[in-house]
């Protein structure tokens, strides 16, 4: 009965973070749509000082355990998650919702690198496979046949993924001696506080608040970032990060399709190659990296970096 237990609720992890996965992918669409209106830094600092009001009153028990201790971690790990927002959410007033959704996720694939590059190591063989593999993807995703021009957006989005990749390894580093969700807090009220000061410096206030508007700062406050924090939070336990990782590796897939329906967006099938083999660099990395997780408890976050 235990293992039926337990296979339960390892099910209910998958399950819950596939859903997670599809919001995330999902709300590239409704990210795009919503900057018609807003400028990008006051859309990312009212969703992220909302998702902290949620976050906050859904976990004020976790919240009131927060230690002074955790506020430089929580501001260092929010600086990245910061420039991973802050690029990608510019990058989509440039590019499509599936460029941007299949290029985040080449932050899988840089941590490795940035791993060797801290540790003064040369990468292994299975990490240049990677590599060349989302290298060649993202040319082919990117760049039209017969040009070497890499969309403006495109190169926004993928200094985004660096973001997150570094987001990727300050959480591994810190967010171990702290409680889960105070560090959550306190990153996304950084990146929320943080990207409203810019926006009231240098965007102009909305000219009007419209529905359309007001959805996507409400799904993507409460779904895509306060839901998915406490969500992740809470079934990790159930589960292990390396089936975690690969259960999210779908985001950009969830995301081409869902721009495909909702927003028009066509991709050719020099795109869909390269997304695919995006994709195939993603999770190779995931299950090259699978017996050091699991034999040093080693936590893969940053899959929040989805839009």
């Amino acid at each position: 009965m235990e293992m039926i237990n337990g296979m339960s609720k390892r099910r209910q992890a998958d399950l819950s973070m596939l859903a997670i996965s599809f919001i995330w992918g999902s709300t590239f669409v409704l990210v795009k749509n919503a900057l018609d209106d807003i400028g990008p830094f006051m859309f990312i600092g009212i969703r992220f000082i909302l998702a902290f009001l949620i976050l906050s009153l859904a976990s004020y028990n976790n919240m009131a355990t927060m230690r002074v201790s955790a506020i430089k971690p929580g501001i260092i790990i929010g600086a990245f998650l910061f420039i991973g927002y802050a690029f990608q959410t510019v990058g989509l007033q440039y590019t499509s919702p599936s460029n941007a959704g299949f290029i985040t996720g080449l932050s899988v694939v840089l941590v490795p690198i940035i791993y060797a590059i801290l540790k003064r190591t040369w990468p292994p063989l299975n990490t240049w496979i990677t590599v060349a593999l989302a290298a060649v993807g993202m040319y082919l995703l990117s760049i039209p046949a017969g040009t070497f021009h890499l969309a403006y957006g495109d190169l926004l989005v993928f200094f985004c993924a660096i973001g997150f990749a570094l987001h990727i390894v300050a959480v591994d580093h810190f967010a171990h001696r702290h409680n889960a969700v105070v560090i959550s807090g306190i990153q996304i009220l950084f990146v929320g506080m943080v990207s409203t000061s810019i926006g009231l410096a240098i965007e102009p206030m909305p000219a009007y608040i419209n529905t359309d508007l007001v959805s996507a700062i409400i799904i993507t406050s409460v779904l895509a970032t306060a839901l998915a924090f406490l969500v992740q939070n809470y079934m990790q336990k159930f589960s292990t990060a390396t089936r975690f990782a690969i259960v999210l590796a779908t985001e950009p897939v969830f995301a081409a399709i869902t721009s495909y329906f909702w927003a028009g967006d066509r991709l050719t099938e020099r795109a869909i190659f390269g997304g695919g083999l995006i994709i195939a660099a993603m999770l190779l990395s995931i299950l090259f990296r699978q017996p050091a997780e699991e034999t040093a408890g080693e936590v893969t976050h940053g899959w929040e970096e989805g839009c």
